[in-house]
């Protein structure tokens, strides 16, 4: 089964060392959406949503692995948070986004590093 899964198991393994730099770099937007934006606010935040992409294509390539005894990530989860952060970012609402990433995102995220 290990090595059926290789593919799988590296990725989620490269995905764990970046998804903590993700989560850290969310959480020090939070606070500049509600607010304290800076000048570089918008630009940071959209090199952070690529990397939250990057993460959610990893995790559609492993869910078969990642729930291969148990449904330990709902896809149907995942798509709602993911709706949810695009919904906020479209309607260019700091406050929506900050929301949608305290709420949705982050916690996802937190939860992902455990697994």
């Amino acid at each position: 089964m290990q090595n059926e899964f290789k593919e799988e198991i590296e990725a989620m393994e490269t995905l764990k060392e970046y998804n903590k730099k993700v989560v850290k770099a969310l959480k020090e937007i939070v606070p500049e959406l509600k607010g304290e934006k800076k000048e570089d606010t918008d630009e940071y935040l959209q090199h952070i949503l690529k990397g939250v992409n990057w993460e959610i294509q990893v995790l559609n390539g492993t869910m078969n692995y990642l729930n291969r005894e148990k449904e330990v990530i709902s896809k149907e989860k995942a798509n709602k948070i993911v709706t949810g952060i695009n919904e906020a970012v479209s309607s260019k609402d700091n406050q929506k986004i900050a929301q949608a990433v305290e709420e949705g995102l982050l916690p996802f995220l937190e939860k992902l590093n455990e697994i």
